[in-house]
């Protein structure tokens, strides 16, 4: 066994990518047994048992059931999503496990080694459960430890190596997936990298620009061959063809003003011409909401275009032609530059896995909650992300109602350390219960109360309160975020003290993950 490599993962919603650095110091992408920079993040379940991932599924989807064929899971992340094949039962944790442990056989059969440690991304936006299930699914695959860093930090990072070429500058990441939109403003000093702000659409992604071009394919076909609609919709291996086919067309169309396509049905072949104008028309409402989020980073630190030197799309779908050039329109001052979208955020991940400090959480939060700062080494890359979700506490106000009252707010630079206090709600009071809830409030929503509706719990805890208190006795809560956005909740009343860290409701046991890692001999090599 070996740990002489150290990698970066790019675990994304259509497509993944792993990367590593080389003898010379440079990230470098492993191409999958396939021979691919990319493994198609499509996972089937053939009659034999096996869990067959990648091109070889993608291509042999049309001829399973669309049960046995599992796309997308990304989104359901941090769910209770579960899907039940010959018996077996598999969560978005085991399913991403699969895609995970996938490129990481392929990588150690090809250098003769069994990595260990990994650096994994998430979009920017991703909340505490979504974090918890990624690293967990590096554990079922067979890591041993996981990081997990920003996908706009890492693009930044391979931005800053390389292109950058280590300049200090402002930039704004535009990360358009397949499944996940992204937008972050970071600073670059060096090797310095601090998220300023960010935003981002759980549900947004070139997957929704393929739904609405299926939609425009049905309509073609049908138009164009005189089909009724409804033999479209009947027929499952027309939809897993259109599934197929909407990708296809949609990468012609990003260098071909128009195209054509063809679909069997019925037993015949429907032939049918999609243009680029026809396809951004019907897409136009999917690229506004991400103009729009734009303008929501710009506002939520009062910056203008103008303090942004460049800005860098990168995710596959990035490369559509619309995506530039709408931009470009709504801000013409932008320097606008596409950054290796399909590679740059696994090559980021590499980067800051080489040289990242692997100190396990426990020891970081308790650093940062006394105060301490963990030295990095030399010449290592310094991440400092922004917290992406707010979080505080159930709060009973003076009229009696019961809001979320925050005490850390979203896009406020990690580590976070802040305190709020509290007071019993009657005297006598023998225990509080403390919950805390997950939420999109800014920080300009200081001192407002937020709906519980308006937020998501993430977990609970129950404290004793010492005997005497009354109304007036402050209870004292201390919130402290480390870098990777772990969240340790600190209460103090008189001589009571509790600590909670926050985990996911969804979080496996050790047993759990063990079993889980069982699944995985399942998953083919091609060796």
């Amino acid at each position: 066994m070996s740990n002489e490599y150290v990698i970066g993962i790019d675990l994304g919603t259509t497509y993944s990518c792993l990367a590593y650095i080389n003898e010379d110091g440079d990230p470098v992408v492993e191409k999958n047994f396939e021979q691919e920079d990319t493994t198609p993040s499509v996972i089937l379940f053939n009659e034999n048992g096996e869990i067959i991932v990648g091109s070889p599924a993608k291509d042999m989807a049309i001829m399973y059931p669309l049960e046995r064929v599992v796309t997308a899971i990304k989104r359901q992340i941090g769910t209770d999503y579960e899907v039940d094949i010959d018996g077996d039962k598999y969560t978005p944790v085991t399913l991403s496990a699969a895609i995970l442990r996938k490129m990481i056989n392929d990588f150690n059969d090809n250098h003769g080694v069994e990595v260990k440690r990994a650096v994994i991304t998430c979009p920017a936006y991703f909340g505490q459960n979504e974090r918890d299930a990624t690293k967990t699914a590096g554990k079922v695959a067979g890591l041993e430890e996981v990081t997990i860093i920003n996908e706009p930090t890492a693009a930044a990072i391979a931005f800053g190596f390389g292109a950058g070429g280590g300049e200090k500058k402002r930039v704004m990441i535009y990360d358009l997936g397949g499944g996940t939109f992204d937008v972050t403003i970071l600073d670059i000093n060096g090797n310095a990298f601090t998220a300023v702000a960010t935003d981002g659409e759980r549900l947004l992604g070139g997957k929704d620009w393929d739904q609405v071009l299926i939609k425009l394919i049905k309509q073609k076909v049908c138009e164009e061959n005189g089909i009724d609609g409804s033999e479209l919709e009947d027929d499952d291996d027309v939809k897993q063809a259109l599934i197929l086919d909407s990708e296809t067309i949609k990468k012609r169309l990003s260098s071909a003003e128009s195209t054509k396509g063809t679909l069997t049905v019925g037993g015949k072949k429907a032939v049918y011409t999609i243009t680029r104008a026809e396809f951004e028309a019907a897409t136009a409402p999917l690229m506004q909401t991400t103009i729009e989020i734009i303008g929501r980073v710009l506002a939520a630190k009062n910056f203008t275009m103008k303090d942004i030197d460049d800005l860098i799309l990168v995710g596959g779908s990035s490369r559509m032609p619309q995506v530039k050039n709408g931009i470009s329109k709504k801000y013409p001052e932008a320097n606008v530059r596409v950054f290796d979208p399909d590679q740059s955020i696994a090559k980021g991940a590499a980067i800051f896995s080489k040289s990242h400090n692997w100190v396990g959480a426990d020891e970081v939060a308790a650093a940062v909650a006394a105060g301490k700062t963990i030295v990095p080494k030399e010449g290592e890359i310094t991440v400092h992300n922004v917290l992406s979700k707010s979080f505080g506490i159930k709060a009973q106000y003076d009229d009696g109602k019961e809001m979320i009252s925050n005490i850390i707010f979203r896009n406020k630079v990690l580590p976070i350390v802040q305190t709020k206090t509290y007071y019993p709600i009657e005297d006598g009071q023998t225990s509080i219960k403390v919950e805390i809830f997950e939420n999109s409030a800014s920080d300009n929503d200081e001192g407002k109360r937020i709906e519980l509706i308006d937020g998501y719990s993430v977990g609970e805890f129950e404290m004793d309160l010492p005997v005497g208190v009354n109304r007036s006795t402050p209870i004292t809560v201390k919130f402290v975020a480390t870098d990777e956005g772990i969240l340790v909740a600190h209460v103090d009343c008189m001589s009571q003290h509790a600590e909670y860290q926050l985990q996911n409701k969804l979080q496996m046991s050790d047993s759990e993950i063990k079993d889980s890692q069982g699944l995985m001999e399942k998953v083919t090599t091609g060796n």
